[in-house]
């Protein structure tokens, strides 16, 4: 890869951020496409992301993923955020056009091709049973929300956090069943997952191998799906076990592939090399 005076840049803000697989992913698009452009990773401390996000502006930054723990937090610095975005209440994706700022979330189509081409699970009319309640969930519930999907149930190792999830969504989705549930009652966890269609984690269980969701598992609806959007390992603990269980399941690659891909069109306007991009990951 050359890198010019013209070059292009592009890049991600989180922290940490030194386990980023969008580099290489995106890199590699540009590489593909010959568009002279680079991605780079950028680790910014959470009290400095006003002064990070102007920098886009200032350094003519062209566009920019947000990653743990921006996504909110930076919506104040941004100039328009998208209705997926609004919605979401969390921004993934910033696109610099002549110093306007403009916040999108990608993670949203990403989980929902991803669960598509996966698992071949439609949200339309199911029971969805969501572990975790912070940014990673409201991607997952929008998704869910907006396709129809009929009833979720929402866990979390804090039940006002999964509370406050459940009640954001009740004011924009009043026609869908939504539930949040305490970590503690095994008992009620084990019923509402018995009717579940499909099992999604958005909490960090399980990354880097360390543990899972603290959810009695074999009470899952035995037709179930299940999706895991931790990636790191690839096959977590909780991938695992519901396989051996004979359940359809998969990890948190294919979604971090599909929301990159958005990402990457929404930037440039060329369509995404997405099986470029899906080699890039090893």
């Amino acid at each position: 890869m050359s890198v010019k005076a013209t070059t292009q840049i592009y890049g991600i803000f989180g922290h940490p951020v030194k386990h980023s697989l969008s580099p290489n992913m995106h890199n590699s698009a540009f590489q593909t496409l010959g568009l002279d452009s680079v991605y780079v990773a950028f680790d910014i401390e959470p009290e400095n992301i006003g002064e990070a996000t102007n920098a886009i502006r200032t350094m003519g930054i062209k566009g920019i993923n947000i990653t743990i723990p921006h996504k909110q937090t930076i919506i104040p610095y941004l100039d328009e955020v998208s209705p997926d975005a609004k919605l979401t209440g969390a921004v993934n994706t910033v696109k610099n056009e002549g110093g306007k700022l403009t916040g999108f979330n990608t993670d949203v189509g990403g989980f929902l091709r991803a669960i598509r081409e996966d698992l071949g699970f439609n949200p339309e009319g199911k029971t969805l049973f969501l572990v975790g309640a912070g940014g990673a969930a409201r991607a997952v519930m929008s998704a869910c929300c907006m396709n129809s999907i009929s009833v979720i149930y929402i866990t979390d190792i804090l039940k006002d956090k999964a509370q406050t999830l459940a009640n954001d969504f009740k004011e924009n989705f009043p026609d869908i069943d939504i539930t949040a549930l305490s970590i503690e009652d095994k008992s009620i966890l084990a019923e509402k997952l018995s009717g579940a269609d499909i099992l999604v984690n958005a909490s960090p269980a399980g990354m880097d191998g360390e543990g899972k969701p603290d959810i009695p598992i074999p009470s899952l609806n035995k037709n179930a799906v299940v999706y895991d959007l931790v990636y790191k390992p690839p096959d977590t603990n909780l991938l695992n076990e519901v396989r051996e269980l004979g359940h359809k399941a998969s990890g948190g690659l294919s979604m971090l592939l599909y929301q990159g891909a958005e990402s990457f069109e929404i930037w440039t306007g060329e369509t995404a090399p997405v099986d470029v991009m899906k080699k890039s990951f090893g």
